[in-house]
């Protein structure tokens, strides 16, 4: 799911402000500073001027959660200290910040997340405060009764089946339950147990949802099912899991990886019964990841390094011990810097991690509006001020779009808006075209 989590602070009530800082005042601040951050962020060009944000009234207390084109400011919960709290959730759509429903829910914990369910309906996740255990409840918007609850984590949402993905600790813990719920009635269709021992990793995510869950299980048996039935797609045995031997599931597009330390690494063939692709020596137990990044894997060392293999033979395509982070953007990858005080964004060939140049001092915030671009933000150190505008990869460009004045720098780029949280606890929201 790509969800962003934004705390807040109590809600007040009224609807939206207007922005304190007149537009005019804006327009002629960022004309006289346009010259300067051309040349200081890497050749940027300011496009036009933006429109004001729209102002969503919260406090200190309160968390913001975005999902897909809806924002909910979850109000702190009442009374406060109380075991179980009545916590608000406010619905808005984005870009244009509509407003769409209240809510009232009845909670033993803090809300976690809040996921959109279809044009009417959310999903709220909370852990109880006392057994650290996860409960997701169904609601409808405007609607404060639930439309089911379930002692389960949300894993994912798939709104035109009407499905939800979510995962049950069992009572004899560690053993856990996953199952496709229906999102109207909260009834099972579909359960695969976990027992103690056995290993499940998630597939990759299309639009918050994984169609693959991939078990390895403790009698050295790897297994994948399709997440929308549940069905055993197909199982195999596999050598790699033996006493002595500490072994880790990685799932990368139609591959899944299983490690087994100092012996090497092998792709398993989802999508042709699990059979073994390849066989590599690469120990990577040391690596986050190993993730899909476009048609390459990509992995991560956890305190700096990239490692990127060709999926095709688990061959490494090449390596570097300079970067912190990636993101895919066509044929390339963005990559980080590791000095924080400047963190430069660099564009480099995702097939052979050739250094085409820098992007200027930016971080990456997704993906663009045209194919091939990426959104960007930049935080001015001591000015409450987040600059944000679209790279062009291909020419280490980037076209402003506006600057984010009176923020904290915990902003997220969702499709068509930037969010922001403000230095007085309000959220802006400015409209990205």
């Amino acid at each position: 799911m790509s969800d962003v989590l934004i705390d807040l602070g109590d809600a007040r009530s009224g609807g939206r402000v207007p922005d304190p800082e007149p537009p005019a005042r804006a327009r002629v601040l960022l004309a006289v500073l346009t010259g300067v951050l051309t040349a200081l962020l890497g050749g940027a060009a300011y496009a036009r001027p933006p429109e004001p944000p729209v102002i969503v009234p919260a406090g200190l207390g309160d968390a913001m959660r975005v999902s897909g084109d809806r924002l909910y400011v979850v109000g702190a919960g009442q009374p406060v200290g109380a075991r179980v709290r009545e916590q608000t959730i406010r619905t808005y759509l984005l870009p244009g910040v509509t407003p769409l429903a209240r809510n009232t829910i009845r909670v033993s914990g803090n809300v976690q997340s809040v996921v959109s369910a279809g044009a009417d309906r959310m999903l709220v996740t909370y852990q109880d405060e006392g057994t650290a255990t996860f409960s997701t409840v169904a609601l409808r918007a405007g609607v404060d009764r639930p439309l089911w609850q379930r002692p389960a984590a949300l894993i994912g949402v798939r709104a035109d089946a009407g499905l939800a993905l979510v995962r049950q600790e069992a009572a004899e813990f560690p053993d856990a339950d996953w199952h496709g719920v229906d999102l109207e009635t909260g009834a099972v269709r579909w359960t695969v147990h976990q027992p103690a021992g056995d290993d499940v990793a998630v597939g990759d995510s299309a639009g918050g949802y994984p169609e693959r869950l991939f078990v390895l299980t403790a009698g050295a048996r790897l297994k994948v099912y399709e997440t929308r039935s549940g069905r055993l797609l197909a199982q195999t045995p596999v050598p790699e899991r033996r006493a002595g031997v500490t072994t880790a599931l990685w799932p990368a597009g139609d591959l899944v990886l299983l490690s087994a330390g100092a012996a090497g690494t092998t792709g398993y063939d989802a999508a042709a019964g699990l059979a073994p692709r390849w066989h590599n020596g690469m120990n990577l137990s040391w690596y986050r990841g190993p993730t899909a990044c476009g048609d390459l894997i990509c992995a991560y060392l956890p305190q700096r390094g990239i490692l990127v293999i060709d999926p095709r033979t688990g061959r490494e395509r090449w390596a570097s011990d300079r970067w912190e982070y990636s993101a895919r953007v066509g044929d390339y990858l963005l990559v980080g810097w590791p000095d924080v005080a400047e963190p430069q964004l660099v564009v480099v060939r995702a097939d052979t991690g050739d250094v085409l140049g820098s992007a200027g001092v930016w971080r990456a915030a997704g993906p663009g509006p045209a194919p091939g671009t990426a959104y960007v933000i930049r935080s001015v150190i001591g000015e409450d001020r987040v600059w944000y505008g679209v790279l062009d990869p291909a020419r280490r460009r980037v076209e402003l779009l506006g600057t984010a004045a009176r923020v904290t720098g915990d902003c997220a780029i969702v499709p068509r808006a930037l969010v922001c949280r403000r230095i007085d606890a309000t959220v802006g929201v400015w409209r990205l075209g």
